[in-house]
């Protein structure tokens, strides 16, 4: 199937070497020249090994752009297996391959907008907050404090912010659906777990508010190659990397979802 095209969204794409400005168990900041421009949402596949000399770990790693300023790229994340471990962990210099600006990202609101974020969903959305210009409330969810990433940029933002996480140890206990709303007028946009997604898109159903949602995935290629990256929708399948991650929520076949 081949992808829809959407203006802005199939900008250039390119590999190139980044080194590393600095790394934490949540984050990693590289100078990256030549970078071509993207969309908020959109990602960028991380190769540890830039001279294919080793093999561990093998694939590279798909990252949303968390934020871009200049040459330096930002990616969030939560280490959860080895690669995410080595990416925390990088020394300044050290060089990391950079394959992007892959998928569609999120078109900017033109109106008021709902935004919610949970766990590692929500480095796809500060982007799209910042560069949102009219009345913006976003809503992030997480298991622990340490989890919400981005939580001091988002509390900088001009928004009206609310935060849950599911130990109590930040904002609201419970989860980030729990007594949402959907306001007159407000479009939604949305990236985080399958379940999470899965609540907004049918509270936004009920409301008959649009709903863009950002879907995450493991993928190997980021290009339709490998195949690891397919979803069903109601007219047959996409592919997350190349005609997501971002897509209309009623398009998708929830119950087909894990």
């Amino acid at each position: 199937m081949r992808p829809e095209t959407r203006p802005g969204h199939d900008a250039e794409r390119r590999r190139v070497v980044g080194r590393v400005l600095d790394s934490g168990p949540f984050a990693l900041r590289l100078e990256a020249p030549g970078f071509p421009a993207h969309a908020p949402g959109q990602f960028a596949m991380l190769q540890l090994d830039p001279g294919l000399e080793r093999v561990d770990p093998l694939l590279p790693r798909p990252m949303a752009v968390y934020r871009r300023e200049g040459d330096a790229l930002e990616f969030r994340f939560r280490p959860v297996g080895r690669g995410t471990r080595i990416m925390g962990s990088l020394a300044p210099g050290e060089a990391v391959a950079v394959v992007g600006p892959l998928g569609r990202g999120f078109r900017l609101p033109e109106g008021a907008a709902l935004l919610v974020g949970g766990g590692t969903g929500i480095a796809s959305l500060y982007e799209l907050a910042r560069d949102s210009s009219g009345p913006l409330r976003v809503a992030l969810g997480a298991a622990t404090q340490a989890e919400l990433l981005g939580l001091e940029d988002f509390r900088a933002l001009d928004c009206e912010l609310s935060v849950s996480t599911e130990d109590g140890s930040a904002g609201r206990k419970g989860r980030v659906t729990d007594g949402l709303g959907i306001r007159p007028g407000e479009s939604v946009y949305a990236c985080g777990p399958n379940g999470m997604l899965r609540a907004v898109a049918a509270l936004a159903e009920e409301a008959r508010a649009p709903c863009s949602v950002s879907l995450e995935s493991t993928m190997a290629c980021g290009f339709g190659i490998c195949l690891g990256c397919v979803v069903p929708v109601r007219d047959g399948f996409r592919y997350l990397c190349t005609q997501g991650p971002v897509l209309d929520a009623g398009e998708l076949c929830w119950e087909d979802l894990p």
